[in-house]
Parts: C-alpha cells; sequence; structure tokens
C-alpha cells in the first residue's frame, strides 16, 4: 500500500516538474504562475500544494534533484576506482556531460529560471572535491594552494558547463568531453598582443 502512494507521490511530482520545464521553453520564470503549472499538467491547483507550500519550494526540489543526480555521476567513477588518471578522457568527465545532456531541459530551465543556480552549481563542485574526491597537483612553480586551485579549477570547469547550457547544448556531450580534457591538459606557452 504505501509502494503505491509513494508511486503515485512520485508521478504527481514528475508531471509538475515536467511541465514547468516545458513551460520554460516558452515562457520566463516570473511569468510561470502554479497555476500554469498545474493546468499544464492537468492537474489542480490544490494538488501542487498538497506537494509543495509555495513555488520556491517547489524550484528548490527540482534544483537539489538535479544536483543530486549530478553530484552521483561525478562521485560514481570513485566506487570501483580510488584513483582517476587524468591525461585521458576520465570516467567522471563523461558521467558528467552525459547527465547533464540526459537532462539538458531541466538545467536549461535552472539556468534561466534559478536564481542561485549558478552559486548552488559552484558550491557543489567546491564541496566534492574539498571533501569527496582529492585533486592530486604538481607545479614546477612552486607549492599549490589547494583551496586557490579548487576555485580555479571549479570556475574553470562550470564555466565549460554554462558556456554549454547557455549555448542551449550547441555541441554534442561527447565533444564537450573531448574538450575539457583538452582544456584541462593545455599548457599556456606565451602571451602576445594581438
Amino acid at each position: 500500500m504505501d509502494q503505491k502512494i509513494d508511486r503515485r507521490i512520485r508521478k504527481t511530482r514528475s508531471a509538475l516538474k515536467n511541465a514547468y520545464i516545458e513551460l520554460m521553453e516558452q515562457y520566463s520564470e516570473k511569468e510561470i504562475t502554479v497555476s500554469m503549472i498545474t493546468q499544464f499538467a492537468d492537474l489542480n491547483r490544490a494538488t501542487f500544494y498538497a506537494h509543495y507550500s509555495n513555488k520556491t519550494e517547489f524550484l528548490e526540489e527540482i534544483l537539489y534533484d538535479a544536483l543530486e543526480g549530478l553530484k552521483e555521476a561525478i562521485i560514481g567513477p570513485f566506487v570501483q576506482k580510488a584513483k582517476i588518471q587524468t591525461d585521458t578522457l576520465t570516467p567522471t568527465t563523461e558521467r558528467i556531460f552525459a547527465y547533464i545532456e540526459q537532462n539538458k531541459k531541466i538545467f536549461h530551465a535552472l539556468y534561466v529560471g534559478h536564481n542561485d543556480f549558478k552559486a548552488n552549481l559552484e558550491a557543489l563542485f567546491y564541496d566534492i572535491f574539498s571533501k569527496d574526491i582529492f585533486i592530486e597537483t604538481e607545479s614546477t612553480f612552486g607549492e599549490v594552494n589547494y583551496d586557490m586551485f579548487l576555485h580555479y579549477q571549479t570556475n574553470a570547469t562550470l564555466g565549460l558547463l554554462l558556456y554549454w547550457i547557455k549555448s542551449k547544448f550547441k555541441y554534442p556531450a561527447t565533444y564537450m568531453m573531448k574538450q575539457l580534457t583538452i582544456l584541462s591538459n593545455t599548457k599556456i606557452n606565451n602571451l602576445r598582443r594581438m
């Protein structure tokens, strides 16, 4: 009996989220009301309020679910391996881009509609690489400040991910995976005036 209720709850919440994501393709976040979401999902407003106290709580759940899935994609390869080489395409890179591509409508909706999406994405990456995964570094120029390195690396990776989302996934995930690997292993030789 409990599984049936859980399944119905999941189905209803999924319908509401899918409605919101589809509406984000046509309207700005500010234009989308609870009434529009429920009407598009073929549900009534009371059903929405039986699950969420307001639209903000609803959006927070969408964000939480998307980020939890991304976290699982990043950490997943470490279940079977303790160490991953980064000079070639890594399983973590593959899973990040594959997950975002599979959920591209959600990520695009969050990118354009959730004020704190970028900050939450940055916090997720920083948290993972300061608590769950350690990045081994090497520099011929001196000692690497790990905290600074994490901010640098996080923002470089996020810059690429946000570029991809903003471009509405102009390139396939396989191309983006390859580019992240290339960019991460690119040595800058000189700077010259153009």
